[in-house]
């Protein structure tokens, strides 16, 4: 528990971070950054010219205009919770990359897996500091947990979808199996029966473990769309609790919903492990 806590506590220090660092530096931040400092020197430089009476005030009315306005654009960026949303889910890009998966319908699970964490984290640090705003940051400690499972179960499936060998065999193995069992009603050599009934066992048993295989990833993909509604869900009552406050009781569930869909995406990725040790 405290291990996630500490993940979760650095994972919240870097999103706050990310969207400092977005509100400062985007390009409007820049472009009045350049303006003020420009016109503050053109006005200095005017002021301190020889014969000059234009007042070296106005230099400073001007950087000080900039620096309300730079001020004014800082905060409403700090405060845009869909720009910060879309900063956290590019920080989340890095730690769960979508480009290392092949399959376009793997992609945009993992990515809207990642806009909903975002929205979720972005949720918790726009509430005010207090009990609602701790509780609900002790609810969604498991989030992080729960991504990476998502993001190990979108691989297997990418790995298994992308693998030619395994579906090259789910096509030929059952066709094998059927010509073996013909060949072997019409042998009548002792000797070759026997080596067809061993390569007809060695088929089955193939065959047995690839059923396995595809009954599993099948299973494993219908999970992946229900966790990704079951998110969608959290995000859903997160919102109410922060516009209703939230019951101990309350933020207690939503936090038993989400172990409860990290410990199945969990036992789902280590049976499909045990599927793939087993071929």
């Amino acid at each position: 528990m405290a291990k996630r806590s500490s993940l979760t506590e650095s994972l919240e220090r870097r999103a706050r971070r990310a969207i400092f660092w977005h509100a400062l530096l985007r390009w409007e931040s820049a472009v009045i950054i350049a303006l003020t400092l420009v016109i503050f020197a053109f006005l200095a430089l005017l002021s301190l010219a020889p014969g000059s009476s234009f007042p070296l005030l106005w230099a400073f009315v001007a950087l000080a205009v900039g620096l309300v306005t730079e001020a004014i654009v800082f905060f409403s960026s700090i405060t845009d919770e869909e720009e910060n949303a879309r900063v956290v889910a590019n920080l989340l890009r890095d730690q769960y990359n979508p480009k290392s998966l092949r399959s376009r319908t793997r992609k945009a699970q993992l990515n809207k897996a990642l806009e909903y964490e975002a929205l979720i984290i972005s949720t918790v640090q726009h509430t005010r500091e207090g009990v609602l705003h701790d509780r609900l940051a002790r609810t969604i400690e498991p989030v992080d947990d729960w991504i990476e499972a998502i993001y190990r179960l979108a691989s297997r499936l990418d790995g298994y979808e992308q693998n030619q060998v395994i579906r090259r065999d789910l096509r030929t193995v059952p066709v094998a199996v059927d010509n073996f069992k013909k060949r072997l009603a019409e042998e009548a050599d002792p000797a070759v029966q026997k080596t067809l009934r061993n390569t007809i066992s060695d088929k089955e048993r193939q065959w047995e473990h690839l059923s396995h295989l595809q009954n599993t990833m099948e299973r494993a993909e219908y999970q992946l769309e229900s966790t990704l509604a079951a998110l969608g869900t959290v995000y859903a009552q997160l919102q109410a609790i922060d516009v209703r406050g939230a019951e101990k009781g309350r933020a207690e569930r939503l936090r038993q919903e989400i172990d409860e869909q990290v410990v199945q995406l969990q036992d789902l990725s280590e049976a499909m492990d045990e599927v793939y040790a087993a071929r």
